[in-house]
């Protein structure tokens, strides 16, 4: 990949989502000011459009694919890392902020700007190309969710959130509706109506969008923003974004300011007390000083760090919130009138979240001014069984009321009583989904398959949001699924008998895949052992005791052969720098070259060797990969479907996969190169 998308993958990445965004939404918008500041501030010479179309192939049936690559390519080397596409959707985001009507496009022709951004012309690419970066936005979105906040709350809408008839290019539009300009007066906004409505706060986004409007206030904003704010269907939109910010705005006069990180103030309850922890996975220093004599100390090998000289939390401390900013830290907590807890695995406490978990128990506590909003929605949505404490505890914060067990079973309704009540409570909603996914189980050896579970300990499975099909256990529906999964709950795949073995689970076009087994495999332990050494990652034709550490092959897979099919001969050609067998069971081999037998010297001297030698393969299909040239070319071999299971040889397959998936345009090899990936994820 050109070291221009490299530098401003690097720029993107720290910008929008670097540690100073810890807590806080961050929207990715990209216009033409941001992207010369950035060039600017990184010494980036390319344009972003210009290094991007470096990048693109117009004229190909997936113009990504080489983007697409080189995200696999990162990713196997940084799993955690921001994935390796930004520069292409902070294109998209520049092209939604060109959206205006002039003399050749109207102001709804979100393709043609985007065509003409990264080709010159605006018809190259069409809307039949953009899924693959419908696609990337929904992967960025999982990753920012699972990297728990500390990269910056995502504000990438759900499928489900978005108009019909913006399904694709709504992820880069929600993106474009906040400038930098327009969030930059949050603040002042967000003051004025904080002193105006007392202690009420944050209010939702409805309340804060009506309350622009009825002040005129919107008319400061950009005409990008008002313009969407007169469209019925992005309405929602910008509420949500407006109450996400309100609610974790922590007074302060900016909403992130830049050059340094921030630490989440988190409430913890535990031994019937409540106190304060801190949440930040960007400290490099052991103990963080900061003022009024507040220490952090770190917590074992955790993002978590205790928090010394604070006073515990109380009525003052969570309806105004706390701010303190030191030389290299700034420690925040937003100012709330809800706090919710919940189990956290790390702490093995309660402590405060940012929403509500369907299926999970909360801890509610409810200052006096929110009681009303709190107690419908439960009544709305709550399961049955909680109750309701008051002041009676000495822990509790004075005038606050306190509710538990709070579980919401139903994730549908529960959003439909956040929607409604609104409130003090309409900044919870529970964070989107946005692939097919596993969620708990008990793993066998996460090392060896990190999808290895134990029979009757499976894992539960999370829906997509946007997920309309029925799901799929092995092919079949199961009247068991039907309900959890008609609630929007995570689907429990335990009591339901599963053997031992290979299983899938699917709904639309998605699959996830996971296997199951009594016990997991242990290694044999031996004093010497025995394989063939590998030196320049080439194996020896010959076994040998190795080493302690030696670089070898050993424990080679072997499969007793009842066929009395002959062996299928494929030619292999002498000098390509690399030479691999990827068999449609996940298998994978390493196929060296053979050296001329010592009597074609003397027999035949002064004649090369033969450009080509045989390859027999018995009872195996798949493809031949040759890289030459620094090139991959793949050879069919019968090649049937992939099926290559989850084990750990399945995933070097993938990799394998992946590192040549540009050997072949053949459908058969798309086929394998995404069944790689969907391993990889």
């Amino acid at each position: 990949m050109d070291l221009s998308y490299q530098a401003w993958q690097r720029a993107l990445a720290d910008e929008f989502f670097g540690p100073q965004h810890a807590g806080h939404p961050t929207l990715l918008y990209v216009d033409g000011d941001v992207e010369r500041e950035l060039m600017r501030r990184g010494g980036i010479e390319v344009p972003l459009a210009e290094s991007v179309g470096l990048a693109i192939r117009a004229s190909d049936p997936d113009p990504y694919a080489e983007i697409e690559n080189h995200r696999w390519r990162v990713r196997r080397q940084d799993r955690d890392g921001v994935p390796a596409f930004l520069p292409l959707l902070a294109c998209s985001v520049l092209a939604a902020t060109r959206m205006v009507h002039d003399q050749h496009h109207r102001a709804s022709a979100y393709h043609a700007r985007f065509s003409e951004l990264l080709t010159g012309d605006t018809g190259l690419l069409r809307s039949s190309n953009y899924e693959p970066v419908s696609r990337m936005w929904q992967a960025l979105a999982s990753w920012q969710h699972s990297q728990g906040g500390a990269r910056g709350l995502c504000t990438i809408p759900s499928p489900r959130d978005l108009p019909p008839n913006r399904s694709r290019i709504g992820f880069a539009l929600s993106q474009a509706l906040l400038t930098g300009r327009d969030r930059s007066q949050l603040p002042d906004i967000f003051t004025a109506l904080r002193n105006y409505n007392g202690d009420i706060w944050p209010l939702p986004g409805d309340a804060l969008l009506g309350a622009l409007e009825i002040r005129h206030w919107e008319q400061r904003f950009s005409p990008g923003f008002r313009r969407a704010a007169d469209e019925e269907e992005f309405r929602p939109l910008i509420a949500r974004l407006l109450g996400n910010y309100a609610a974790t705005w922590d007074g302060s006069a900016e909403l992130v300011p830049t050059g340094l990180p921030r630490a989440e103030l988190l409430v913890q309850l535990d031994a019937g007390r409540l106190s304060w922890v801190a949440r930040s996975s960007s400290a490099d220093a052991a103990r963080i000083v900061l003022p009024d004599n507040v220490v952090l100390d770190p917590l074992g090998d955790t993002a978590y760090y205790s928090v010394g000289g604070l006073r515990a939390p109380g009525a003052s401390s969570l309806r105004e919130g706390v701010r303190l900013r030191g030389h290299d830290l700034i420690l925040s907590r937003p100012p709330a009138s809800v706090l919710v807890l919940a189990r956290d695995d790390v702490l093995g406490v309660w402590a405060s979240t940012d929403g509500f978990i369907p299926g999970e128990h909360h801890v509610v506590l409810a200052a006096p001014e929110a009681r009303s909003d709190v107690q419908r929605l439960l009544d709305r949505a709550a399961s049955a069984g909680r109750r309701q404490e008051g002041s009676r505890l000495a822990w509790m914060p004075e005038g606050w009321s306190l509710h538990r067990p709070v579980v919401f079973d139903d994730a549908l309704t529960l959003r439909k009583a956040l929607h409604e009540v609104q409130g003090t409570v309409g900044s919870l909603h529970p964070s989107p989904q946005f692939k097919l996914r596993f969620e708990g189980g008990l793993r066998l050896a996460p090392g060896l398959d990190p999808q290895l579970f134990l029979t009757g300990a499976e894992p539960s499975v999370v829906m997509p949001d946007a997920a309309e099909g029925n799901l799929l256990l092995d092919g079949a529906e199961r009247p068991e699924l039907r309900e959890p999964a008609a609630l929007g709950r995570p689907v429990p795949l335990t009591r339901l008998g599963l053997v031992s073995g290979r299983h899938t689970v699917g709904v639309d076009s998605s699959e996830v895949r996971f296997t199951t087994a009594e016990s997991a495999p242990i290694p044999p332990t031996a004093p010497q052992a025995c394989g063939f050494p590998v030196a320049d990652e080439v194996a020896s034709a010959y076994p040998a005791v190795l080493a302690e550490g030696a670089p070898a092959v050993v424990g080679a897979a072997t499969t007793a052969q009842n066929s009395s099919a002959p062996p299928r001969t494929v030619l292999c050609r002498r000098g390509a720098d690399q030479r691999l067998f990827a068999a449609s069971d996940g298998r994978l081999w390493n196929i060296s070259c053979p050296e001329p037998p010592a009597w074609w010297a003397e027999r035949l001297p002064g004649v090369a060797a033969p450009l080509f030698f045989e390859v027999n393969l018995l009872d195996v299909d798949g493809w031949l990969l040759e890289r030459r040239a620094g090139r991959w070319r793949a050879h069919p071999v019968s090649p049937g479907l992939p099926q290559p299971g989850s084990s750990a040889q399945a995933r070097i397959w993938a990799s394998a996969v992946l590192t040549a998936q540009e050997a072949s345009a053949d459908p058969l090899w798309t086929a394998y190169v995404r069944a790689a990936k969907e391993l990889e994820r």
